[in-house]
């Protein structure tokens, strides 16, 4: 088992928010071009990295360390942690996520004795590892939104191309799974170029998707708009305890079913509680506000009207059958400017 004190030396949060796709695998003509060459040069460095945890390797580990990380984690200890992690087994799983040049994340569950060991990396633009962390995987409750039969057909609640970076089963492809209302949650990005901003990304206008329409799912009724909160500055970890959603929208769309769209653009939400609205509809912008490091759309359903409590049910977009992380999926224009 790996011990708290070494854990915290080594495990500084992944991004987005650090990070993180619905139904049938992308067409071919959806993906953009370089994408994916660019998640097959990242499993490559991911799964060349895993084999010298694997191996137990610290020296030849810790050399591909940047100077930054190098620093902060010495040879010493890098061999002390996985000495104690033990015997690493095969790759379970890996999900690969070139955000930025700079910032490209690799993720893969091995088997360990007893469990699941998690292995999270960053790379920089120069293959080094900028960011490493070790943790055991805790198994999952089971679902209790699992046999929901969806009461919906949704649309995809924005317009054109857009990046699943966190959507899925397990916490490898979506760390929203260990909140019982976020089970079936999904993040949302804009992706061209091998990353999701321009230039640095220090600004939020750098992003892709940065005030980028937001649109109802589905005709329902608003039982919750919240606006004026602060947008956040990029790529800097945030936690808002006391508005964790930040600006979002809560919608009833009957069936026993709500839509929480979280994380809007200050000033850019367009409806009321009470307001009832058409499928399409524009309710706000994509934003970078409450606990949220990267302007991102996140979106969940979930049995109670309260955002972060309940349950989260399965989401179902169209006639897609599942979403998961890396996919890109197409929503239609909006039905009201």
């Amino acid at each position: 088992m790996i011990t708290a004190s070494i854990r915290r030396a080594v495990a500084l949060a992944l991004v987005l928010a650090a990070a993180a796709p619905a139904a049938a695998q992308a067409r071919p003509d959806d993906v953009p071009r370089g994408y994916r060459a660019a998640v097959a040069d990242l499993r490559q460095e991911g799964r060349a990295v895993a084999r010298l945890v694997a191996a137990g390797d610290a020296a030849a580990l810790h050399a591909r360390f940047t100077p930054a990380l190098a620093a902060d984690l010495s040879p010493e200890e890098l061999e002390a942690l996985l000495a104690q992690v033990g015997a690493v087994g095969a790759r379970l799983g890996d999900s690969a996520l070139p955000v930025s040049r700079d910032r490209r994340n690799y993720i893969a569950d091995h088997r360990l004795a007893g469990g699941t060991l998690a292995i999270e990396l960053t790379f920089d633009r120069r293959d080094r590892v900028a960011y490493f962390a070790l943790r055991p995987r805790e198994p999952l409750p089971p679902d209790p939104g699992a046999g929901h039969q969806p009461a919906n057909r949704l649309r995809l609640p924005l317009h054109g191309r857009w990046w699943v970076l966190w959507g899925g089963p397990d916490e490898r492809r979506n760390y929203h799974v260990v909140a019982p209302d976020q089970r079936h949650a999904y993040d949302l990005v804009k992706w061209r170029n091998g990353s999701t901003h321009r230039g640095s990304g220090a600004a939020n206008a750098d992003y892709l998707a940065w005030g980028r329409r937001v649109l109802a799912p589905a005709a329902g009724v608003v039982v919750e708009a919240r606006d004026g909160i602060r947008d956040n500055v990029p790529q800097v970890e945030v936690e808002n305890p006391e508005a964790p959603t930040g600006n979002h929208v809560v919608l009833d769309l009957g069936g026993g079913e709500y839509a929480v769209l979280a994380h809007l653009r200050r000033g850019s939400v367009r409806v009321d509680a009470g307001d009832r609205v058409r499928r399409g509809q524009l309710l706000g912008r994509v934003g970078n506000s409450g606990n949220s490091s990267e302007s991102h759309l996140h979106f969940h359903l979930q049995d109670t009207p309260a955002p972060l409590a309940g349950i989260g049910l399965p989401v179902v977009f169209g006639h897609r059958a599942t979403t998961q992380q890396g996919q890109f999926v197409t929503g239609a224009r909006a039905a009201s400017p």
